[in-house]
């Protein structure tokens, strides 16, 4: 893991600071570039990690962040105040650390699909061996 960092990273939709780490990309092994098999036989970007070779992760729950301002915490020296002033406004285009993909309408159609495809329950009682 590296040095810890203090981010500014969308949480439920609200601007937030965080502490977190970089880590190194599974997917490019830290190059930035994708080494598989390509239509064109070539190399490209990793889309992963946005071709930077790391993610973002937060020690203390292991989750992947999605910052858009991100300082060195030695850089502080315990004066956050003065420092904090040229952090930008949040865009509403980057991902949110607890990304919600379904509503919950589409949850409960989900439940229900899910609840259908399950056997029928016996009607006739059967006998059990102990």
């Amino acid at each position: 893991m590296s040095d810890p960092y203090l981010i500014a990273h969308k949480v439920r939709g609200e601007p937030a600071f965080d502490i977190a780490e970089k880590m190194e990309c599974p997917l490019c092994d830290g190059q930035g570039i994708f080494q598989g098999e390509e239509p064109d036989g070539g190399d490209s970007r990793c889309v992963e990690c946005e071709a930077n070779g790391y993610w973002w992760i937060i020690p203390t729950s292991g989750h992947r962040a999605y910052p858009y301002w991100a300082e060195e915490l030695d850089v502080f020296n315990g004066e956050f105040g003065t420092s904090l002033r040229g952090v930008p406004e949040m865009p509403d285009d980057i991902p949110d650390h607890y990304a919600h993909s379904t509503s919950p309408t589409q949850v409960r159609d989900r439940l229900a699909a899910l609840l259908e495809s399950l056997p029928p329950v016996p009607v006739e009682p059967f006998k059990r061996r102990f």
